[in-house]
């Protein structure tokens, strides 16, 4: 008995029973308490329903008491349920232990029945208290079957007593146990596959509701705004951050008819996500609804579909680009503006005269340019104070503008020095020169007008050097030596004058003719040649690549400077035979240094031209070279600067794309210094870009280039590209550039200057 009595324990006890985990538990509670009033009624019904037939064949007192007990218990467990169940100061588990007390004191109320009150000789009362007997097993088993323990009991206790008292040695009862015993059997079976199947589906609710907290959470808490609307554009639904961004409630927004809203731009396109099923993008400015303040967003919208493939709706995730947009807005207006006037720099100048030059060449435009001196500007300031002198400037800018055209540049070069870029004035000369002269005169007229500041009356005049400009030959850094020749003579003939410059254009066109003549036969008579100038890894000491450089030397000796011969080889044609000529010395020397074993570098570049990236052939040719030497692509790469992007952006960025799928990546060449580097990083694919020496040369002096250097790296990091810093010539500015970017790559004459190929080999073996 004890033996038995352990296994029963054993069985019972809770610890080595439950197949549940505590949320199947809490399921489990809930699903009894809710049944359980019906469950109670029932069983009250039965216990009278009995009473009835039996008391009059039993006479017994304790049927009485049975039948109080069954009610009582009954009521008590069908009144309480709910409260027993839920009552939140228990622990699951008391709750969970009291109601299988409960419930196995009910099957010990029903198995006293067969017990105690068994209509001994009467057949039909037998059979009546199997058959109600067998209901409520069925009954409870089915109400309780979620907890497999308590329904096997009532189906054991309730049935199982009744098989024994109901055993007797005629053939009636023998058969109807034996069926009872089947019976039993198979309710059993029956209740643990219903109860498997319940555990399952349980499980897999339980499943579901953990999965969709979970996507709720990342639906409410995701630092992107999500809005989800259905195939009528009408917002279903959206989380907080949505309002964050817009600053309108929720209420607002929801069932809000999206293409009815009032700033048209993010979703001009945005039937096709519904009526194609595309996913669209858009960044830019917003105007909000509420504020009607315009903000800088990024949305994406994308159609949702069905189980069955069928667009059920579609979803914008939204960002808040207003801050990144700002920065990004101010440091390129750093880069391209006089932080006194705001007026463009000279970095913004060199672009623009680079953009604006060349459509004048091709359209057939004469151009100028004006070199501006306030006199005796220092006077002003060592007499006034430097106050007085920078709104002094400030003032000269805004009457400059207002005598200029719109497409007219006015770049402050620094101090009193001003630069006036007059595009595209006329296709005839003497057009364009009385143009100049109107627009001269009208500076001067109102730079005589008296200055009044703080409460102080100047009176300033300015001295102008001019040029007039065809063609785009010229850099811009010789157009500003001749109108600074010009802005001289001008102060030498006592200044609030304008002088032009007097050399003719004719003998710079000479010079242009010699030079593409001598430039045809320069790759035949050898007069060509490279020079390498070594890139740096500054923190190691090491180096790290090179760059390759052109030069012309003539037979009498004379050196032509790229700068001279580059644009007449342009201009000419020539270019494309000279870069290739350029490409395959390039790919003979990396051959013969990594024969030679001194081929330690990343990379070999070559400066290419918008003439060569725009030959169809380009690509053909330069991949044929590389098969015929045996390099590895990766060891070359193409400088370009932002000039070339500008002349066609398309065809740039296939050829781009074309090349870095064959392993030849591109460097972008003095960046900084184009109107629109910031969106050149965002469509075309660098490995490098290369900081121009414009900002290195005052980086020790100048607080601005410093400020100017760091947002570069700040952006450089932002699009994963290395970062090679020209010009370097001093170890101060290594220092300097290395506590900014302790990664940083360093070129310039503080290493080496460009070298021949056998000194370059020296120059690799002493410093790999």
């Amino acid at each position: 008995m004890k033996k038995l009595y352990n296994i029963v324990k054993k069985w019972w006890k809770e610890e080595g029973y439950s197949p549940f985990h505590n949320f199947l538990r809490e399921e489990a509670l809930e699903i009894l308490c809710t049944k359980m009033p019906f469950a109670m009624a029932a069983n009250a019904a039965v216990a009278v329903t009995l009473f009835y037939f039996l008391y009059p064949a039993i006479h017994s007192s304790l049927l009485v008491v049975w039948l109080f007990a069954v009610l009582l218990l009954s009521f008590y467990r069908g009144a309480s349920s709910h409260k027993k169940c839920r009552e939140d100061h228990k622990t699951l588990e008391t709750r969970y232990r009291q109601f299988r007390r409960e419930a196995l004191a009910m099957a010990l109320l029903w198995m006293l029945l067969p017990i105690f009150f068994y209509p001994q000789n009467d057949i039909v009362l037998q059979l009546l208290m199997l058959l109600l007997l067998m209901g409520i097993a069925i009954g409870g088993a089915l109400n309780i079957i979620i907890e497999q323990k308590i329904s096997n009991l009532y189906i054991v206790l309730l049935l199982g007593t009744f098989a024994l008292r109901f055993v007797a040695f005629d053939s009636l009862h023998i058969l109807i146990t034996l069926l009872l015993v089947i019976f039993i059997v198979t309710l059993l079976f029956g209740t643990r596959l219903l109860h498997g199947i319940m555990l399952k589906g349980i499980r897999q609710r339980r499943h579901l509701d953990d999965l969709q907290h979970r996507l709720d959470q990342i639906f409410k808490q995701a630092p992107v705004g999500i809005l989800y609307f259905n195939t009528d554009y009408i917002v279903i639904d959206l989380n907080d951050t949505v309002t964050e961004i817009f600053h309108i409630p929720k209420e607002m927004i929801r069932n809000r008819h999206l293409l009815q809203i009032k700033d048209r731009r993010p979703i001009q396109d945005l039937p096709k996500v519904i009526e194609e099923g595309a996913t669209i993008r858009y960044e830019g400015p917003y105007l909000t609804m509420t504020t009607n303040e315009e903000i800088w967003v990024s949305v994406i919208f994308s159609p949702i579909r069905d189980s069955m493939g069928k667009i059920a709706g579609g979803v914008a995730v939204i960002q808040d680009k207003t801050v990144e947009h700002e920065a990004l807005m101010k440091a390129e207006f750093l880069a391209y503006h006089d932080p006194l006037t705001h007026l463009p720099n000279r970095k913004l100048l060199e672009d623009r005269y680079r953009l604006q030059i060349n459509q004048a060449a091709r359209e057939g435009y004469y151009s100028a340019m004006l070199f501006l001196d306030l006199d005796r500007f220092k006077h002003i300031n060592d007499n006034y104070g430097h106050n007085i002198g920078d709104e002094l400037i400030k003032e000269t800018a805004r009457r400059l503008q207002n005598v200029l055209r719109r497409n007219d540049t006015i770049c402050r070069l620094g101090g009193d020095e001003f630069i006036i870029f007059l595009p595209m004035i006329s296709k005839e000369p003497e057009k364009a020169l009385t143009r100049i002269w109107s627009i001269s005169e009208k500076i001067h007229q109102v730079l005589q007008e008296p200055f009044k500041l703080n409460n102080r009356t100047l009176y300033v005049t300015a001295s102008v050097g001019a040029i007039l400009i065809y063609g785009n030959r010229e850099p811009l850094d010789e157009i500003l030596r001749k109108i600074d020749i010009a802005m001289y003579h001008a102060k030498h003939k006592g200044k609030g004058v304008t002088t032009f410059y007097e050399e003719n254009m004719d003998k710079s066109l000479r010079r242009t003719i010699e030079l593409e003549h001598a430039l045809r036969y320069a790759i035949e008579r050898e007069e060509l040649y490279l020079e390498f100038q070594p890139i740096v890894n500054a923190k190691e000491g090491r180096i790290y690549a090179a760059e390759t450089l052109l030069r012309w030397r003539m037979n009498d000796g004379i050196l032509i400077s790229p700068v001279e011969f580059i644009p007449v080889a342009e201009e000419s044609m020539l270019i494309h035979e000279m870069g290739m000529w350029l490409i395959e010395k390039a790919c003979e020397a990396i051959k013969q240094m990594h024969k030679e074993s001194l081929f330690n570098l990343q990379y070999i570049s070559v400066n290419i031209s918008s003439k060569q990236l725009g030959n169809h052939n380009f690509f053909e040719e330069v991949m044929a070279i590389i098969r015929h030497h045996r390099i590895d692509p990766r060891m070359l790469k193409f400088e370009i600067t932002e000039s070339i992007l500008m002349e066609d952006p398309h065809n740039a960025r296939q050829v781009i794309e074309r090349f870095n799928e064959a392993g030849i990546n591109f460097l972008i060449d003095d960046f900084g210094t184009g109107y629109s580097s910031l969106s050149y990083l965002k469509t075309f694919r660098f490995d490098t870009i290369k900081i121009d020496r414009s900002f290195i040369r005052d980086i020790l002096d100048d607080p601005d280039d410093v400020t100017l250097v760091k947002a570069i790296l700040d952006i450089a990091h932002q699009f994963n590209n290395r970062v090679v810093a020209e010009g370097v010539e001093k170890f101060e500015q290594i220092a300097k550039l290395e506590a900014l970017e302790p990664d940083i790559l360093c070129q310039g004459f503080y290493y080496s200057p460009p070298l021949s190929l056998e000194k370059f080999k020296e120059w690799v073996t002493k410093h790999s």
